[in-house]
């Protein structure tokens, strides 16, 4: 049985050093997603990077659930110019469509592909011939081009959680054909909907004058798989236990029993909380005779602190929540609520539970997986709507919740004004929709599709749609690697 090599920016957080059979995988974000695939091949490996240091490190080695979780620490000087400078800065905001804040530096480029490198010489030595290598998100755009460099023959699969960019903007990439030609050398590319892999495509055919026949790109001498694989959740961990204690909990006490609106988070300008405080303060304007009877509470995690657009964010959310509180509330009412922390999963479950309303509207987002959360948690009897950006992927697979458009805050005012009057039979026929697709689109099985998929590639070196042989081996003096690309 081939072996599973994860490869990912950051590995999963960790517990305090202790006995390594009392560890086990934490839960939430990629590490929930990939526990199944993991848990299904034993003796598996996840590859990324630690915090930063003034020096590269050696490895570390620990082990959890049966993974091997090998770590390299960066550099800050490879942690300020790849992670938050070309990464963040960059790819983030271009890939989600913000082209006012993407900030473009060679070096930082550079830099960007030079640690792709380095990941791809330190893993090297750790592969086996037989191991599948699943690659994540925009991070490691180019490390398969790398690893094929380094003369590595066996299948090789990326997924992008984030959205790719339509062509127009894609050109805003330094060097867009590079990218494009180092990403081909993975065997599956995976994405979150149709659109962006749609996008990916066309930048290869406009790009590369790469064929595409519906399942497969070819170009110079290449062939790769593109295909959509929506991310899930595993809903085991937020439905509600059977026969559990009914009530209210901890956020409707706080909220005096009023009905309850919930957002939940990380700090970040491509949720929209910003735009959602000025919806929420719209439907407090039109809807008056919902004020003291309804409480928003947002929860928004700290996120990437240390870079600039990200602190301004933070003032402006802080600033608003101030001016709508202090315009609207009253001595035994406070509109909104407003935490700036992070919660366990199983807290949040609760939360989700409480909502009468889950008010998930990001202003571009690859997917969003709270939204499914929310889903899972809901009481079937008499369970919370869920009022859902138009602009997310989950809006494709979740379309009986309330679609918004988050940019105008008047409609989705009018849909939180919807979703709390909406009968209670109305309630439940959408939640069953919505609540069976979670159940079937769920992360064990987004995982095992991607990787019945990779594994049904045979890898460059043996599947026939490699650059011929002697083509590569006159590139790198007769190594059969490949050549170079980038700065």
């Amino acid at each position: 049985m081939s072996r599973l090599v994860v490869v990912s920016n950051r590995l999963p957080h960790l517990p305090l050093p202790g006995p390594q059979e009392e560890r086990s995988m934490p839960v939430g974000g990629l590490a929930s997603a990939l526990r199944g695939a993991l848990r299904a091949s034993p003796g598996s490996l996840w590859f990324g990077s630690e915090p930063a240091s003034p020096v590269a490190s050696s490895r570390s080695l620990r082990t959890i659930d049966g993974t091997q979780l090998v770590g390299i620490a960066l550099t800050q000087s490879e942690a300020a110019e790849y992670y938050r400078g070309f990464c963040n800065q960059a790819l983030w905001p271009l890939f989600h469509g913000f082209l006012g804040r993407v900030r473009l530096d060679r070096n930082e480029e550079a830099r960007y592909w030079k640690v792709s490198e380095r990941f791809a010489r330190e893993l090297m030595p750790l592969l086996r011939p037989s191991d599948r290598i699943w690659v994540h998100d925009y991070h490691f755009l180019c490390l398969g081009h790398h690893l094929r460099r380094f003369g590595w023959k066996g299948s090789i699969g990326f997924f992008l959680h984030i959205p790719f960019p339509s062509y127009d903007l894609w050109e805003s990439v330094p060097q867009p054909r590079a990218f494009l030609e180092a990403m081909l050398d993975y065997d599956l590319v995976g994405f979150q909907t149709p659109t962006n892999r749609d996008n990916y495509v066309y930048c290869c055919r406009r790009e590369l004058g790469a064929e595409w026949d519906g399942t497969r790109l070819s170009a110079r001498g290449r062939s790769q798989r593109a295909g959509v694989y929506p991310i899930g959740i595993e809903p085991e961990s937020f439905l509600p236990a059977r026969g559990g204690p009914g009530g209210r909990g901890e956020l409707s006490r706080v909220v005096r029993g009023r009905r309850l609106i919930l957002g939940v988070d990380r700090l970040d300008y491509t949720k929209g909380i910003p735009e959602r405080l000025e919806a929420f303060e719209a439907l407090m304007h039109r809807y008056a005779t919902l004020r003291r009877k309804v409480s928003f509470v947002q929860i928004a995690s700290p996120s990437r602190s240390r870079i600039r657009g990200y602190l301004e964010q933070k003032q402006r959310v802080d600033a608003l929540v101030g001016r709508i509180n202090g315009e609207l509330a009253d001595h035994d009412w406070v509109p909104i609520r407003y935490l700036y922390r992070s919660y366990p999963q199983q807290v949040l479950a609760e939360f989700y539970r409480e909502a009468d309303v889950g008010l998930v509207t990001p202003l571009r987002d690859g997917m969003n997986l709270i939204a499914k959360e929310f889903v899972a948690a809901q009481d079937p009897a008499s369970p919370g709507v869920l009022v859902l950006s138009r602009l997310t992927g989950a809006a494709l697979e979740l379309s009986e919740a309330v679609l918004v458009n988050p940019h105008m805050p008047a409609e989705v005012a009018a849909g939180i004004a919807r979703a709390l009057a909406m009968p209670l039979e109305e309630r439940r026929e959408r939640h069953r929709v919505l609540l069976a697709t979670v159940l079937k689109g769920t992360a064990a099985a987004w995982s095992r599709s991607f990787l019945d998929d990779l594994g049904g590639e045979a890898g460059p070196g043996r599947a026939g749609h490699a650059r011929p042989h002697e083509e590569a081996r006159a590139a790198l003096g007769g190594t059969g690697a490949r050549e170079p690309i980038g700065p």
